[in-house]
């Protein structure tokens, strides 16, 4: 009897101590973060990837009360950026503004990637989208999808549209209007989307495939003309101008952006995570900050971007395969 009393106790001992041990893991676990948070931004300031992050971080701060620190961590179209994320500490404690070229393009065009964009990283929210737009030289007088069509039709094999590179969200929209359409276009890459609506406004190009948000300013100032949107909607900062849809195409190409952890990061962290970016995303003068940017804020729970960034490789992997683009 005595060595069934003594196990007993020792059996309530044991349980004793496990629920004390999940007591403490559950205390330490909610009381992330204890420390600062770094957010990286795998392209060079300036962009609206920085500039997401950057809104993001000042804002998400003070709700998770700590500090987050923002780094650029920028080359190899986001590649080193991307990576450092994959080979952190899986904490919550460096945080990847990823996109649709880490997340979404990168897997297909570099297939030596360092990094799994989908078995690496732990997706946080969704933080907006910023749709490709096509514009045109307003000399050519074309106001319109159709005439865009009738004009290349009148002159095959000479109509150029560029694009901020080989594999770029513009190359691919570029190339599935003119799956589309049936219209023959020769496609001129460029290094970014600057130089590339740039040259439309010069002259130098008939048309071209860029975010919203590097055409704004043109556009406003009556330099280039838009002819499209290719989102499901349009853009709240060009409400006049349709969408491809609208014109009888449907072609959906966004640069979007969203929050990612190192796989492997506790869901409590996550979700903690989650719940400060919906907080931010919900605000009016954060989405009015974004809209002037020419992106469209966009919150999602950590799932809905998870099953959305397989899907945009699965997507653009099947362009990229089709149309035997490699990058030199």
């Amino acid at each position: 009897m005595m060595k069934k009393s003594s196990t007993k106790r020792i059996l309530n001992l044991i349980a004793a101590l496990g629920v004390v041990t999940l007591g403490f893991s559950g205390v330490a676990q909610a009381q992330f973060p204890d420390k600062p948070i770094q957010f990286i931004s795998p392209f060079a300031a300036g962009g609206a990837n920085d500039y997401l992050t950057r809104l993001m971080a000042q804002h998400m701060g003070p709700i998770l009360k700590t500090t987050i620190v923002v780094e650029n961590k920028s080359g190899a179209n986001g590649i080193v950026g991307a990576t450092f994320v994959a080979k952190a500490a899986p904490d919550g404690y460096t945080v990847l503004m990823g996109n649709s070229a880490t997340q979404g393009t990168n897997p297909s065009l570099y297939p030596n990637t360092p990094y799994d964009a989908i078995k690496d990283f732990a997706p946080i929210s969704m933080v907006g989208f910023v749709p490709l737009v096509m514009v045109v030289d307003p000399r050519l007088g074309i106001n319109t999808v159709a005439e865009l069509l009738a004009y290349a039709k009148k002159n095959p094999g000479k109509v150029a549209f560029s694009s901020s590179g080989i594999g770029s969200t513009g190359h691919l929209a570029g190339e599935a209007f003119k799956a589309a359409s049936g219209i023959d276009m020769i496609h001129a890459p460029y290094k970014g989307d600057a130089p590339a609506i740039g040259d439309v406004a010069a002259g130098q190009i008939a048309l071209s495939f860029v975010g919203v948000a590097s055409a704004t300013s043109l556009y406003k100032g009556g330099k280039v003309k838009v002819l499209g949107v290719a989102s499901s909607r349009r853009s709240s900062s060009m409400p006049d101008v349709p969408t491809f849809a609208e014109a009888g195409y449907k072609i959906e190409v966004s640069q979007w952006y969203g929050l990612f952890a190192r796989a492997g990061t506790p869901p409590a962290t996550i979700e903690k995570m989650n719940a400060a970016a919906k907080v931010v995303l919900a605000r009016p003068e954060i989405q009015e900050a974004i809209v002037k940017q020419g992106a469209e804020p966009e919150y999602s729970s950590a799932a809905q971007l998870g099953s959305f960034a397989q899907s945009e490789i699965e997507r653009f992997g099947a362009i990229i395969k089709r149309l035997d683009i490699k990058v030199q």
